[in-house]
């Protein structure tokens, strides 16, 4: 099988010919499985599946596209769903997609997940937004790619980008929706944490628990880009005292809460909102 980095650049120019943008687009949002399609104004999408090492199964949910904005005059690529590690297909259909798109021009990656609360004051509904992170998967996003960075040993201080978090922030203030602050914990799932687990996970520092964005975030920032991370809390984790969580509810609060917060975050992601730090690898 090619290099990873060459099976990137293999799948950055089947994008390039599929979504035909005459400009490099410089921002993408990624958007997890239980946010319904309808709400992503996206141009001619692509499915993911055509991409060289993705699998040709749905995953969850519809199966999972990429397109341009529609009316964004080509800066922003959206992907509509995504592959998880948790599927049993490697790291590889998980992080294709960002790694291609940085070799796109992508130099922004905005991820948007749903996830568990650990505290009791962030109740269903509440849009988080990432500060850092504790790697609960048991290995490094980084593995297997050292021919892929310039240096696989990187420093994950600012993973999550401060100067990005606050740019989208400030930037959907005024749409009376304001993100909480806090970090987030990625377990391999698909089960969601037994109440002793998310114990652990309170003790491990984390304010919320999902099984996503850890492993296209820790790459995306090795690559050079800001990386960060808006997460709906679909419901708390579990408790000995608590009711149970089921995943109809996470779709349901998907359902009911996203469109409003993804037309607020496609509205602030006009070009001049975010203005991209040019030092990512190709």
């Amino acid at each position: 099988m090619a290099d990873f980095r060459v099976r990137a650049a293999q799948a950055a120019a089947a994008i390039r010919e599929h979504l035909s943008f005459a400009d490099a687009p410089r921002v993408l949002v990624q958007v997890g499985h239980a946010f319904p399609h309808d709400a992503l104004p996206v141009a001619e999408p692509m499915p993911l599946a055509v991409l060289d090492g993705i699998p040709d199964s749905p995953g969850l949910g519809s199966a999972p596209d990429l397109g341009m904005l529609a009316g964004n005059e080509g800066a922003v690529m959206v992907g509509r769903g995504h592959r998880y590690l948790f599927e049993g297909h490697g790291l590889d259909p998980v992080q294709l997609p960002i790694a291609a798109a940085i070799q796109c021009g992508v130099r922004d990656v905005v991820l948007v997940e749903t996830c568990l609360a650990l505290r009791d004051d962030l109740r269903i509904g509440t849009w988080f937004a990432v500060t850092d992170c504790v790697n609960n998967l048991g290995f490094s996003p980084l593995a297997a790619r050292m021919t892929t960075l310039a240096c696989p040993f990187q420093d994950m201080s600012d993973a999550f980008s401060q100067e990005l978090n606050a740019e989208l922030i400030n930037a959907v203030a005024g749409t009376c929706i304001t993100p909480r602050l806090g970090v987030y914990q990625a377990d391999m799932g698909p089960h969601y944490a037994t109440p002793a687990e998310a114990e652990v996970a309170r003790r491990n520092g984390a304010d919320v628990l999902g099984n996503a964005i850890v492993p296209e975030a820790v790459l995306a920032s090795g690559l050079g880009c800001r990386v960060t991370a808006l997460l709906l809390i679909v419901g708390q984790a579990a408790t000995y005292r608590g009711k149970r969580h089921r995943h109809s509810d996470t779709l349901d609060a998907a359902e009911f809460c996203g469109p409003p917060m993804l037309r607020s975050l496609f509205a602030a992601l006009q070009p001049s909102c975010t203005p991209a730090a040019d030092s990512a690898e190709g």
